[in-house]
Protein backbone atom coordinates (compact mmCIF):
# COMPACT_ATOMS: atom_id res chain seq x y z
CA UNK A 1 0.00 0.00 0.00
CA UNK A 2 1.37 3.29 -0.64
CA UNK A 3 1.25 6.30 1.13
CA UNK A 4 -0.09 9.57 -0.88
CA UNK A 5 1.58 12.54 -1.30
CA UNK A 6 1.28 15.16 1.65
CA UNK A 7 -0.78 17.78 0.02
CA UNK A 8 0.81 20.54 1.93
CA UNK A 9 4.38 21.26 2.38
CA UNK A 10 6.60 22.09 6.02
CA UNK A 11 6.04 25.53 7.35
CA UNK A 12 9.80 26.00 6.93
CA UNK A 13 9.68 25.13 3.34
CA UNK A 14 6.93 27.61 2.64
CA UNK A 15 9.61 30.06 4.56
CA UNK A 16 12.12 29.19 2.51
CA UNK A 17 10.17 29.61 -0.55
CA UNK A 18 8.55 32.89 0.55
CA UNK A 19 12.36 34.37 1.42
CA UNK A 20 13.23 33.05 -2.36
CA UNK A 21 11.05 34.69 -4.15
CA UNK A 22 11.64 38.19 -2.01
CA UNK A 23 15.18 38.00 -3.12
CA UNK A 24 14.49 37.17 -6.42
CA UNK A 25 11.50 40.03 -6.67
CA UNK A 26 13.93 42.73 -4.92
CA UNK A 27 16.73 41.40 -8.17
CA UNK A 28 14.17 42.05 -10.31
CA UNK A 29 13.27 45.01 -8.87
CA UNK A 30 16.82 46.31 -8.73
CA UNK A 31 16.78 45.53 -12.66
CA UNK A 32 13.92 47.89 -13.25
CA UNK A 33 15.25 50.52 -11.06
CA UNK A 34 18.68 50.64 -13.07
CA UNK A 35 16.59 51.25 -16.26
CA UNK A 36 14.70 53.95 -14.59
CA UNK A 37 17.97 55.49 -13.67
CA UNK A 38 19.61 55.39 -17.34
CA UNK A 39 16.07 56.49 -18.33
CA UNK A 40 16.30 55.47 -21.89
CA UNK A 41 14.43 53.89 -24.09
CA UNK A 42 16.59 51.48 -25.43
CA UNK A 43 17.36 50.24 -21.44
CA UNK A 44 13.54 49.96 -21.30
CA UNK A 45 13.41 48.00 -24.72
CA UNK A 46 16.19 46.14 -23.80
CA UNK A 47 14.92 44.96 -20.72
CA UNK A 48 11.94 43.71 -22.04
CA UNK A 49 13.30 42.06 -24.88
CA UNK A 50 16.15 40.07 -21.96
CA UNK A 51 12.68 39.14 -20.61
CA UNK A 52 10.90 37.97 -23.71
CA UNK A 53 14.03 35.77 -25.51
CA UNK A 54 14.77 33.89 -22.19
CA UNK A 55 11.04 32.95 -22.26
CA UNK A 56 11.21 31.60 -25.30
CA UNK A 57 14.32 29.62 -24.30
CA UNK A 58 12.71 28.32 -21.63
CA UNK A 59 9.46 27.27 -23.97
CA UNK A 60 12.26 26.04 -26.20
CA UNK A 61 13.23 23.67 -23.27
CA UNK A 62 10.01 23.00 -22.10
CA UNK A 63 9.03 21.76 -25.23
CA UNK A 64 11.74 19.46 -26.09
CA UNK A 65 11.76 17.65 -22.47
CA UNK A 66 7.97 16.87 -22.63
CA UNK A 67 8.47 15.16 -26.33
CA UNK A 68 4.95 17.25 -27.21
CA UNK A 69 4.35 17.87 -30.73
CA UNK A 70 5.59 21.49 -31.65
CA UNK A 71 7.81 23.30 -33.39
CA UNK A 72 10.57 24.32 -30.93
CA UNK A 73 13.14 25.61 -32.93
CA UNK A 74 10.91 27.76 -34.81
CA UNK A 75 8.61 28.86 -31.99
CA UNK A 76 12.15 30.21 -30.48
CA UNK A 77 13.36 31.70 -33.45
CA UNK A 78 10.26 33.60 -33.74
CA UNK A 79 10.23 34.71 -29.85
CA UNK A 80 14.21 36.00 -30.06
CA UNK A 81 13.90 37.98 -33.04
CA UNK A 82 10.17 39.70 -32.75
CA UNK A 83 11.34 41.56 -29.36
CA UNK A 84 14.38 42.76 -30.88
CA UNK A 85 12.65 43.86 -34.22
CA UNK A 86 9.78 45.72 -32.79
CA UNK A 87 12.19 47.81 -30.58
CA UNK A 88 14.06 48.73 -34.14
CA UNK A 89 10.61 49.67 -35.42
CA UNK A 90 9.51 51.99 -32.91
CA UNK A 91 13.22 53.44 -33.05
CA UNK A 92 12.98 53.97 -36.98
CA UNK A 93 9.42 55.05 -36.73
CA UNK A 94 9.74 58.12 -34.69
CA UNK A 95 12.25 59.09 -36.87
CA UNK A 96 9.51 58.56 -39.81
CA UNK A 97 6.82 60.43 -37.85
CA UNK A 98 8.94 63.13 -37.51
CA UNK A 99 9.86 63.56 -41.16
CA UNK A 100 6.18 63.00 -42.37
CA UNK A 101 3.65 63.08 -39.74
CA UNK A 102 1.09 61.91 -42.32
CA UNK A 103 2.30 58.50 -41.63
CA UNK A 104 1.01 58.73 -38.23
CA UNK A 105 -2.07 57.18 -39.17
CA UNK A 106 -0.30 53.44 -38.97
CA UNK A 107 2.79 52.97 -37.50
CA UNK A 108 4.94 50.38 -38.36
CA UNK A 109 5.26 48.38 -35.23
CA UNK A 110 1.36 47.83 -35.03
CA UNK A 111 2.14 46.28 -38.46
CA UNK A 112 4.67 43.92 -36.85
CA UNK A 113 2.64 43.28 -33.91
CA UNK A 114 -0.25 41.62 -36.66
CA UNK A 115 2.39 40.50 -38.68
CA UNK A 116 4.54 38.59 -36.52
CA UNK A 117 1.93 35.60 -35.21
CA UNK A 118 0.24 35.56 -38.98
CA UNK A 119 3.79 34.74 -40.50
CA UNK A 120 4.56 32.39 -37.88
CA UNK A 121 1.30 30.59 -38.76
CA UNK A 122 2.14 30.05 -42.35
CA UNK A 123 5.80 28.97 -41.59
CA UNK A 124 4.59 26.35 -39.40
CA UNK A 125 2.25 24.71 -41.85
CA UNK A 126 4.41 25.13 -44.64
CA UNK A 127 7.14 22.87 -41.95
CA UNK A 128 4.55 20.73 -40.95
CA UNK A 129 3.47 19.66 -44.89
CA UNK A 130 6.90 18.41 -45.30
CA UNK A 131 6.13 15.45 -42.62
CA UNK A 132 3.61 12.79 -43.01
CA UNK A 133 -0.35 12.86 -41.32
CA UNK A 134 -0.37 11.00 -38.02
CA UNK A 135 -3.64 11.88 -36.37
CA UNK A 136 -4.06 15.21 -35.46
CA UNK A 137 0.04 16.02 -34.46
CA UNK A 138 0.46 18.49 -37.52
CA UNK A 139 -2.94 20.65 -35.57
CA UNK A 140 -1.22 20.31 -32.19
CA UNK A 141 2.10 20.95 -33.81
CA UNK A 142 1.39 24.51 -35.02
CA UNK A 143 -1.23 25.37 -32.15
CA UNK A 144 1.18 24.30 -29.97
CA UNK A 145 4.34 26.25 -31.80
CA UNK A 146 2.03 29.29 -31.94
CA UNK A 147 1.32 29.48 -28.42
CA UNK A 148 4.43 28.93 -27.71
CA UNK A 149 5.26 31.91 -29.22
CA UNK A 150 2.35 34.36 -28.00
CA UNK A 151 2.07 33.33 -24.63
CA UNK A 152 3.98 35.03 -22.77
CA UNK A 153 6.43 36.56 -24.90
CA UNK A 154 4.20 37.94 -27.58
CA UNK A 155 1.74 39.43 -25.18
CA UNK A 156 4.17 41.12 -22.81
CA UNK A 157 6.21 42.27 -25.74
CA UNK A 158 3.22 44.77 -25.71
CA UNK A 159 4.95 47.07 -23.50
CA UNK A 160 7.45 48.24 -26.14
CA UNK A 161 5.02 49.97 -28.36
CA UNK A 162 3.25 51.19 -25.03
CA UNK A 163 6.54 52.89 -24.36
CA UNK A 164 6.92 54.27 -27.53
CA UNK A 165 3.85 55.55 -27.74
CA UNK A 166 4.23 57.11 -24.37
CA UNK A 167 7.31 58.29 -25.58
CA UNK A 168 5.85 60.05 -29.19
CA UNK A 169 3.24 61.50 -26.87
CA UNK A 170 5.50 63.28 -24.63
CA UNK A 171 8.80 63.63 -26.29
CA UNK A 172 12.44 63.20 -25.54
CA UNK A 173 11.51 63.96 -22.02
CA UNK A 174 10.68 60.60 -19.82
CA UNK A 175 6.81 60.14 -20.28
CA UNK A 176 4.60 59.40 -17.15
CA UNK A 177 3.68 56.15 -19.08
CA UNK A 178 6.93 54.27 -18.38
CA UNK A 179 6.19 55.19 -14.40
CA UNK A 180 2.58 53.38 -15.84
CA UNK A 181 3.68 50.73 -17.51
CA UNK A 182 5.87 50.07 -14.37
CA UNK A 183 3.25 50.46 -11.98
CA UNK A 184 1.22 48.12 -14.01
CA UNK A 185 3.60 45.13 -13.52
CA UNK A 186 4.29 46.10 -9.66
CA UNK A 187 0.63 45.60 -8.96
CA UNK A 188 0.80 42.45 -11.01
CA UNK A 189 3.56 40.75 -9.76
CA UNK A 190 1.88 42.12 -5.93
CA UNK A 191 -0.92 39.78 -7.07
CA UNK A 192 1.02 37.10 -6.92
CA UNK A 193 3.26 37.27 -4.10
CA UNK A 194 0.24 38.60 -1.74
CA UNK A 195 -1.89 35.53 -2.98
CA UNK A 196 1.37 33.42 -1.75
CA UNK A 197 1.54 35.21 1.68
CA UNK A 198 -1.94 35.18 2.34
CA UNK A 199 -2.79 31.41 1.37
CA UNK A 200 -0.19 30.70 3.84
CA UNK A 201 -1.06 32.43 6.63
CA UNK A 202 -4.83 31.81 6.14
CA UNK A 203 -4.99 28.78 3.51
CA UNK A 204 -7.92 26.46 4.39
CA UNK A 205 -8.66 28.55 7.72
CA UNK A 206 -12.16 29.78 5.99
CA UNK A 207 -13.12 27.75 3.25
CA UNK A 208 -11.97 24.10 2.56
CA UNK A 209 -12.61 24.13 -1.47
CA UNK A 210 -9.42 25.40 -3.41
CA UNK A 211 -9.46 27.51 -6.24
CA UNK A 212 -8.51 25.61 -9.17
CA UNK A 213 -7.39 22.59 -7.63
CA UNK A 214 -6.40 20.38 -10.82
CA UNK A 215 -4.33 23.53 -11.77
CA UNK A 216 -2.86 24.64 -9.17
CA UNK A 217 -3.24 22.77 -5.92
CA UNK A 218 -1.79 25.33 -3.73
CA UNK A 219 -3.82 28.46 -4.54
CA UNK A 220 -6.63 29.39 -2.34
CA UNK A 221 -9.71 30.99 -2.13
CA UNK A 222 -8.43 32.80 1.59
CA UNK A 223 -5.16 34.14 -0.35
CA UNK A 224 -7.33 35.31 -3.89
CA UNK A 225 -9.23 37.76 -1.23
CA UNK A 226 -6.27 38.58 0.66
CA UNK A 227 -4.31 39.34 -1.97
CA UNK A 228 -7.33 41.46 -3.48
CA UNK A 229 -7.32 43.60 -0.79
CA UNK A 230 -3.38 43.57 -0.06
CA UNK A 231 -2.79 44.42 -3.80
CA UNK A 232 -5.80 47.47 -4.07
CA UNK A 233 -4.24 48.84 -0.98
CA UNK A 234 -0.49 48.89 -2.07
CA UNK A 235 -1.57 49.92 -5.14
CA UNK A 236 -3.22 52.91 -4.21
CA UNK A 237 0.12 54.22 -2.15
CA UNK A 238 2.22 53.56 -4.93
CA UNK A 239 0.57 55.96 -6.81
CA UNK A 240 1.56 59.03 -4.64
CA UNK A 241 5.61 58.49 -4.73
CA UNK A 242 5.52 57.29 -8.52
CA UNK A 243 3.24 59.57 -9.98
CA UNK A 244 4.07 62.62 -7.84
CA UNK A 245 0.71 62.78 -6.44
CA UNK A 246 -0.30 64.95 -3.03
CA UNK A 247 -3.33 63.72 -2.33
CA UNK A 248 -6.70 61.74 -4.23
CA UNK A 249 -10.44 62.63 -4.11
CA UNK A 250 -12.79 59.87 -3.13
CA UNK A 251 -13.75 59.06 -7.27
CA UNK A 252 -10.05 58.67 -8.55
CA UNK A 253 -9.48 56.07 -5.28
CA UNK A 254 -12.74 54.46 -6.51
CA UNK A 255 -11.64 54.56 -10.08
CA UNK A 256 -7.79 53.01 -8.56
CA UNK A 257 -9.81 50.28 -7.08
CA UNK A 258 -11.65 49.38 -10.20
CA UNK A 259 -8.57 49.29 -12.28
CA UNK A 260 -6.42 47.53 -9.78
CA UNK A 261 -9.37 45.07 -9.06
CA UNK A 262 -9.25 44.48 -13.35
CA UNK A 263 -5.33 44.27 -13.24
CA UNK A 264 -6.22 41.53 -10.41
CA UNK A 265 -8.37 39.63 -12.47
CA UNK A 266 -6.07 39.40 -15.35
CA UNK A 267 -2.82 38.47 -13.23
CA UNK A 268 -4.53 36.09 -11.86
CA UNK A 269 -6.00 34.29 -15.18
CA UNK A 270 -2.58 34.56 -16.12
CA UNK A 271 -0.60 32.76 -13.33
CA UNK A 272 -3.06 30.13 -13.90
CA UNK A 273 -2.56 30.23 -17.53
CA UNK A 274 1.03 29.46 -16.80
CA UNK A 275 0.17 26.44 -14.56
CA UNK A 276 -2.26 25.23 -17.14
CA UNK A 277 0.74 25.41 -19.64
CA UNK A 278 3.15 23.44 -17.23
CA UNK A 279 1.01 20.79 -16.07
CA UNK A 280 -0.18 19.91 -20.09
CA UNK A 281 3.77 19.79 -20.66
CA UNK A 282 4.49 18.10 -17.06
CA UNK A 283 7.10 20.27 -16.43
CA UNK A 284 7.25 21.41 -12.63
CA UNK A 285 9.09 24.81 -13.16
CA UNK A 286 10.12 26.30 -16.42
CA UNK A 287 13.40 27.09 -15.51
CA UNK A 288 16.03 27.67 -12.48
CA UNK A 289 17.10 30.70 -13.05
CA UNK A 290 15.23 32.88 -10.24
CA UNK A 291 14.91 30.65 -6.76
CA UNK A 292 11.43 30.71 -5.56
CA UNK A 293 10.01 31.73 -8.53
CA UNK A 294 11.59 29.67 -10.85
CA UNK A 295 12.20 30.99 -15.31
CA UNK A 296 11.50 33.99 -16.60
CA UNK A 297 8.31 32.18 -17.91
CA UNK A 298 6.78 32.14 -14.90
CA UNK A 299 8.08 35.93 -13.87
CA UNK A 300 6.05 37.23 -16.50
CA UNK A 301 2.82 35.31 -17.10
CA UNK A 302 0.91 36.70 -15.29
CA UNK A 303 2.25 40.68 -16.80
CA UNK A 304 1.17 39.31 -20.50
CA UNK A 305 -2.23 39.41 -19.48
CA UNK A 306 -1.92 42.88 -18.20
CA UNK A 307 0.15 44.65 -20.02
CA UNK A 308 -1.38 44.28 -23.45
CA UNK A 309 -4.67 46.29 -21.79
CA UNK A 310 -2.33 49.10 -21.19
CA UNK A 311 -1.07 49.36 -24.57
CA UNK A 312 -4.33 49.34 -26.06
CA UNK A 313 -5.41 51.87 -23.77
CA UNK A 314 -2.31 54.12 -24.95
CA UNK A 315 -3.53 53.18 -28.42
CA UNK A 316 -7.36 54.75 -28.00
CA UNK A 317 -5.71 57.76 -26.24
CA UNK A 318 -2.79 58.65 -28.39
CA UNK A 319 -4.57 57.64 -31.61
Amino acid sequence: MTTPPRENAPAGSKMRVLFQRLFSTFVLLGLLAGALVWNREAGYYGLVCIFCILTAWEWRHMLIRSGKAGQARLSFLFGTAYPVLLSVACFFNKFRLTMRDEFRMMPDPLLLVVAAPVILVVVAFIREMNRPIVGSRALRSVATTLLSFIYPGWLFAFAIPAIHLGYLEAGAESPRIVMMVLWVILVTKMTDIFAYVSGLLLGGKFFTKKLIPHISPKKTWEGIIGSWLLTNAAGIVLVFPMFGTASLSPASVLMLVLGITLIFILAVYGDLAGSLVKRSLSVKDSGSLLPGIGGLFDLIDSPSFTVPFLCILMMTVVY
